[in-house]
């Protein structure tokens, strides 16, 4: 099992949630981003994935502080102690 720590800061998700920090374990099979967000989303009955799929909703995901885009996207490896943050998209000028 490894354990992974899970920051929320998108207020939408947090809201969800209602944390904005948790620690997560995952059998080393499904030590993904994947497989985090899949079990969180059955811990909260499929709202999760729905949150995070809508088109209105603009967020990224990082794992110690590298957008996952760079890691293998939703099939980035989770290790142990690793940082998951889930960050609202931000733009600006």
């Amino acid at each position: 099992m490894i354990n992974v720590n899970v920051v929320i800061l998108d207020w939408t998700v947090r809201k969800l949630l209602g944390k904005e920090n948790m620690s997560v374990e995952l059998k080393e099979g499904e030590a993904t981003v994947k497989g985090l967000i899949e079990r969180l989303d059955k811990k909260y009955e499929g709202k999760l994935w729905e949150t995070i799929s809508k088109s209105n909703l603009n967020i990224s995901i990082l794992v110690n502080g590298r957008d996952i885009e760079f890691l293998r996207g939703m099939n980035a490896f989770l290790s142990d102690g690793d940082r998951v943050a889930i960050i609202p998209l931000v733009a600006g000028g």
